[in-house]
């Protein structure tokens, strides 16, 4: 069974992406309100899966993501965002990611891009195009 740690700072949140990656096969091995202490967790127990939030306290999604994706590219994360401005999504992409979800999440597509995630690790297969994002906010 594939595993994930998700990171975001609202506990319902983290619920409700819990809850999500359960149904999509997933079995939660950690959680955090903030992304501190990442590279730490993801080292412990090398998860398929990162769900972390843009926007916290402390470290941001986005520097988190860099910081580990340099110590570890082969990691696949989906970042989670309410935030919907072109910086911090272009850091994110610079740093490697390719997937993202929008807030509030869509329980059918937050599960389909999951269970996707699970069945193709990343590089072995291209993920479709669901529109995590709207892209036209983006031009």
């Amino acid at each position: 069974m594939p595993t994930a740690i998700i990171i975001d700072d609202s506990p319902i949140a983290r619920g409700q992406l819990r809850k999500l990656a359960v149904v999509a096969g997933y079995t939660v091995v950690a959680e955090a309100g903030s992304a501190e202490h990442l590279n730490e967790l993801y080292e412990k127990h090398r998860p398929d899966l990162v769900t972390l939030d843009i926007v916290m306290p402390g470290v941001d999604g986005a520097a988190a993501a860099c910081a580990l994706l340099g110590r570890h590219p082969e990691a696949t994360l989906v970042m989670v965002t309410s935030l919907n401005t072109r910086e911090k999504l272009d850091a994110c992409r610079r740093a490697g990611v390719k997937y993202y979800l929008l807030k509030p999440l869509h329980p059918e597509n937050t599960v389909e891009v999951l269970r996707h995630l699970a069945t193709h690790p990343t590089g072995t297969t291209a993920i479709p195009r669901i529109p995590l994002i709207d892209q036209e906010s983006h031009s």
